[in-house]
């Protein structure tokens, strides 16, 4: 998923430093010219009718980084959130109410937080010294302003918040959010929620509640501003963040690079610091080069087969739990992840909590081929959707297709684009029979992938087209507890019941290789809030 770097080459409100000298501005187009790189560059100022205008940004190369990732980026609007390359972006520009140490939910503006006993409101007190890029105090004024938008909008993170009805604010430090039905998702779903300027938002809201406007510009609070875009994404360090951390690069710039290949050329000349969705292959061939440290992140994506449960031949439950067994996977995790993961052993990623103990994948093509005959299967032949973009699931296909072959089962391959996938959600009737992908959470929470992936009433986001009323009224249950370990304990529940199942084939939990120069960063950092990695994480390895 994802957006173009086609975006609106005005100039910014906050691009730009005062007390930036003429040397400055002349030596950072100069080296900025050098870094994007002259095909590069060059190619996307044509594709924007910029004349090969050179961006200006607020580093020098020493404390520039610059990262190479793939995907289009066609807004910057904190809405999109739920697009990848959108998410990592502004996760630095933004700041939520609150976030993730590793898996545990903390402050961030929010510098308390509780639930009412009925778990229909949630009760913040803000941080008092925050500051939007312009200047203006970030009030409850803003936090209300924010959710009343998602929800007018209905799109994109608005999903994340359903069940939104208002918010009460009491003043400028303190507001109440109301529900219209008990929803412990809601909190940690904030941590996807970037609080925009209201004001400023308000003044450009336009004709469309000012999704243009933010297309290319900056309502945040966040430790980045939005800096220049006429070739690639820049955001600069906001001198007056109200948490500053040492380290922290003054300028980094998002080039994107669809082609592998390509990343991986451009981080062996020096040209990208920082390069993400390396493919595992080459990867494994950069482990030993001594410029370069390759990084397994280890974040929420686990490979998987999802079934149709309601209709075509999937529907058998016999039928699900025979295709379980013919695949290779440990074939598949060593020959075509590079052994860059590990096998799956439940329907949720094992990075997430309340995961229950149940047996890990494995292969048995003769309990398979049994369990085919027993459903009078054995001759059917299975359709396979999968996204031909993505060369790894590609493969993971045509493996799974030989498997199949192993027993004389026939499995036809058919490439589908995610959007098409995405509107077959709409009906179990259209629904692929077997549809191959990489699921991940979009925070650290099991609900969120329990409740969207498999309550009946989760159309659109139900991939399975799953319905069993008992997991149903194990998942409302589990959205109304307010204790931790009980609502964790009805989550373990859930699981057992959707591996029993066979709601899919959960293939294994697969790292994403990120790789940097050394002498760049210190580290980098995994992140299951901004896969692989948040920006605002980055530190200088010499400040």
């Amino acid at each position: 998923m994802g957006n173009v770097f086609g975006l609106c080459a005005k100039s910014l409100r906050f691009q730009t430093r005062e007390s930036r000298t003429m040397q400055n501005l002349l030596s950072a187009g100069q080296t900025r010219r050098r870094l994007l790189g002259t095909v590069g560059a060059v190619s996307l100022a044509l594709a924007l009718g910029l004349g090969g205008v050179a961006p200006s940004f607020a580093a020098d190369r020493a404390h520039t980084i610059i990262v190479g990732m793939g995907g289009q980026i066609n807004t910057l609007d904190p809405l999109r959130a739920d697009y990848n390359q959108t998410n990592t972006i502004i996760s630095a520009v933004y700041d939520t109410l609150v976030t993730y140490d590793e898996t545990t939910l903390v402050g961030s503006l929010a510098s308390e937080y509780a639930y009412a006993d009925d778990a229909k409101s949630i009760a913040i007190t803000l941080r008092p010294d925050v500051k939007f890029h312009d200047g203006t105090i970030l009030t409850a004024k803003d936090v209300a302003y924010t959710l009343d938008r998602l929800k007018r909008l209905g799109t994109g993170v608005a999903s994340l918040i359903d069940g939104y009805e208002s918010t009460t604010v009491s003043d400028d430090a303190h507001l109440t959010i109301n529900l219209s039905k008990p929803n412990t998702l809601f909190l940690p779903s904030l941590s996807k929620i970037y609080i925009v300027n209201s004001a400023l938002v308000e003044a450009n809201k336009g004709a469309d509640d000012g999704q243009g406007w933010l297309q290319s510009h900056d309502a945040g609070s966040g430790p980045y501003v939005l800096g220049d875009q006429s070739q690639a994404v820049v955001i600069d360090l906001f001198k007056d963040y109200w948490a500053p951390e040492a380290g922290r690069p003054e300028s980094i710039v998002f080039r994107r690079i669809d082609e592998g290949a390509t990343r991986v050329a451009e981080l062996r000349a020096g040209n990208v610091d920082v390069g993400f969705s390396i493919p595992d292959r080459d990867a494994a061939g950069m482990v030993n080069d001594p410029s370069l440290k390759v990084v397994p992140i280890n974040t929420s994506y686990q490979a998987e087969i999802v079934f149709n449960t309601q209709a075509g031949p999937t529907a058998d439950p016999k039928v699900r739990q025979a295709l379980r067994l013919i695949y290779d996977y440990e074939g598949g995790l060593r020959g075509i992840r590079g052994n860059n993961g590990a096998l799956a052993n439940g329907p949720l990623p094992a990075r997430l909590n309340c995961r229950p103990d149940l047996p890990v994948v494995h292969r048995d093509l003769d309990q398979a081929k049994k369990l085919l005959e027993e459903a009078g299967a054995l001759d059917t032949t299975f359709k396979m959707n999968f996204q031909p973009v993505f060369e790894l699931q590609k493969q993971e296909a045509t493996l799974f297709q030989s498997n199949a072959r192993e027993i004389g089962l026939n499995i036809e391959l058919e490439p589908i684009a995610f959007p098409n996938y995405l509107a077959s959600l709409k009906d179990p009737a259209t629904i692929p029979s077997m549809m191959l992908l990489e699921d991940f959470a979009q925070f650290p929470d099991p609900g969120i992938m329990l409740v969207k992936g498999y309550k009946s009433d989760a159309v659109g986001t139900n991939r399975a087209g799953y319905s069993n009323p008992e997991v149903d009224k194990l998942l409302d249950q589990a959205i109304a507890t307010a204790d931790d370990a009980k609502r964790c304990d009805i989550y373990k529940q859930v699981q057992t019941i959707l591996d029993a199942d066979s709601v899919m084939v959960d293939m294994y939990g697969v790292y994403k290789p990120a790789v940097y120069r050394v002498g760049t960063l210190a580290d980098l950092k995994a992140s299951m809030l901004a896969t692989p990695a948040e920006p605002a994480d980055f530190r200088l390895a010499n400040p």
